[in-house]
């Protein structure tokens, strides 16, 4: 049988409905299935309507989509809200404590606090309510969700875990009496999902954990939504792996202490959304020049301003680009996934410290708060690259910005026996005394543009998914990866010819791929989250190469496959 569900907890702000999510999450992914979730919520402390919205499938998924198999609403907002995307036979389940008028036999009023309250003995129990309720509706087998519910709550004793399973069971056997409706999806028969023992996760959870396998010895944060969640899953372990890591006062501070301790050979890394890294750029400036490597993540968020802070938008990506005045070389990646994230926040660290320059990760509030589950990761093939460095022993002739072919120095640290180091924001000399000599300056300059050839062999190139040879592309980059790639499939299951070029290591573009794929197709079509198509103007600043046309979403909401392809139909694309 083949499954592909979709849920929508709504609610507002303090009524729980992260945990109601958190548990179906677990539930599925606990009975071994693919689950795709992604959080909607208001910048605000309270109220508001907020929902959260998961994706169950047998088959790898990569994306939310537009329509709704069941609503579980505990507020009348979270009714009204998403009632026009429920599907035919889809369901919605409320508490009873909301007025709701011309009840139809799809709709179920379920005493969901009352349940909470008279069997758990404990409101918040109302959770574990609305999963019994939500799991009777598609007749999933309570045996797998009571061993779901023993696996989330057995830390907290026996009593808990007895109390939230009596609740979800009482729910699940009213509602299996009382619902007279019926859903669309009926797994009675259901067996064990083929991807049992995965890791759920979010995108700044995999960045976070990527990052301490790269031996993350120190992190600074202003918090700034939406990555202060990385900043906290990294202080979680800090105390145990000997992690050093601050909340500065602010993103002034927080930068220039990461150069600092990167500086003291401690791999380093800040957390920040874009205006947090408007403030960051000076300081970026004078990492470029002392050649100190640092990791910075940027989950980008729509602006100018404060714009809406808890939406999701890549429109920073030609800021990070060129941001701080000079020229220097600097690297950009931006991860498609969880997966990918873990992969890219190793490579960063490497990447920073073998050509000694800022590293920038972009993320959004798509990737940063998204959830999937993914295999779990074989950290004993991460390697640490520390790049060039310096000879240990006395050195009096030591040179810390030495004149190489390739542009890198061997790196030596304050406290280095016998070596003394120095270092300015000014332009320097080889020994790192200041100078303004034109020839040093031109040399100096050159060196760091030296860097470029050998950072370019180091980048990933851009992956065509789909036929190689297709008469349309999709260009993509960083988290709309998996609508856009969903989308291609589903086209091409269609019969239309198209393929997707996604690139994760974005800046510098590596071209030979993308020069090949632009001469092959009939038509390329940008696909971002932005206004401008930033990612196709740099594409044709790089290369000469334009697209044909332009897919943008700036509303602050993400993609999804059907919106695609709507795009591109009404455009006359395919």
């Amino acid at each position: 049988m083949t499954m592909d569900i979709s849920f929508n907890i709504g609610g507002a702000a303090g009524q729980g409905i992260d945990t109601i999510g958190d548990l179906l999450n677990q539930v599925f992914v606990q009975a071994g299935f693919y689950t795709f979730t992604i959080k909607d919520f208001e910048s605000r402390i309270r109220g508001g309507y907020n929902f959260i919205q998961i994706r169950v499938s047998d088959k790898p998924i990569h994306a939310s989509v537009d329509h709704i198999d069941v609503i579980i609403a505990l507020s009348k907002d979270a009714i009204i809200g998403p009632r026009d995307r429920l599907t035919q036979g889809g369901v919605i389940i409320f508490d009873e404590g909301i007025e709701f008028e011309n009840l139809e036999s799809c709709h179920f009023s379920a005493p969901l606090e009352k349940t909470a309250r008279e069997v758990g003995g404990n409101i918040r129990m109302m959770n574990a309510a609305a999963l019994g309720a939500v799991l009777a509706i598609i007749n999933f087998p309570f045996s797998l969700a009571e061993q779901a519910l023993t696996g989330i709550f057995g830390r907290k004793g026996e009593k808990i875990v007895a109390g939230n399973v009596n609740v979800a069971k009482a729910l699940y056997d009213l509602t299996k009496s009382n619902f007279t409706g019926t859903c669309s999806y009926n797994l009675e028969t259901l067996e064990q999902g083929p991807c049992k023992d995965n890791l759920l996760l979010t995108g700044n959870k995999a960045l976070a954990l990527g990052a301490i396998a790269a031996n993350l010895k120190w992190i600074s944060s202003y918090p700034m939504s939406p990555s202060t969640s990385l900043f906290q899953d990294v202080v979680a372990y800090s105390h145990q792996l000997k992690i050093g890591a601050l909340q500065t006062e602010d993103e002034i501070a927080s930068i220039t202490m990461a150069i600092g301790a990167s500086y003291a050979g401690a791999r380093s890394m800040v957390t920040t959304s874009g205006g947090g890294f408007a403030l960051m750029v000076e300081a970026l400036g004078f990492a470029a020049m002392v050649e100190d490597p640092i990791v910075i993540y940027n989950a980008q968020r729509p602006g100018p301003s404060t714009g809406l802070p808890t939406r999701t938008e890549q429109s920073d990506l030609l800021f990070m680009g060129f941001s701080s005045q000079g020229e220097f070389p600097r690297i950009m990646l931006a991860p498609k996934d969880p997966a990918e994230g873990f992969d890219i926040a190793t490579r960063a660290f490497n990447l920073a410290d073998k050509f000694q320059i800022p590293v920038m990760i972009l993320g959004d509030q798509y990737f940063a708060d998204s959830m999937m589950n993914i295999p779990r990761i074989d950290v004993s093939g991460v390697k640490r690259d520390q790049g060039k460095l310096a000879k240990s022993g006395p050195d009096s002739d030591y040179k810390r910005y030495l004149l190489t072919k390739d542009g890198i120095s061997p790196r030596a640290f304050p406290g280095d026996k016998g070596k003394t180091i120095v270092s300015s924001g000014n332009v320097h000399r080889e020994d790192g005394h200041i100078t303004e000599d034109p020839e040093m300056r031109t040399l100096m300059v050159q060196k760091f543009m030296n860097k470029i050839p050998a950072i370019l062999t180091e980048l990933n190139p851009p992956q065509v998914y789909g036929d190689e040879n297709a008469e349309t592309t999709l260009l993509t980059w960083g988290s709309t990866w998996g609508a856009a790639n969903e989308a291609v499939e589903v086209l091409a299951s269609k019969g239309v010819s198209i393929n997707q070029l996604h690139f994760c290591d974005v800046f510098p573009l590596r071209t030979a791929k993308l020069r090949e794929v632009f001469s092959q197709s009939k038509q390329v079509i940008s696909v971002e989250q932005n206004v401008t198509s930033q990612f196709a103007s740099l594409v044709r600043m790089q290369t000469g190469l334009g697209v044909t046309q332009h897919i943008n979403k700036y509303d602050g909401r993400p993609m999804t496959p059907g919106w695609i392809i709507s795009e591109l139909e009404e455009g006359g694309i395919v």
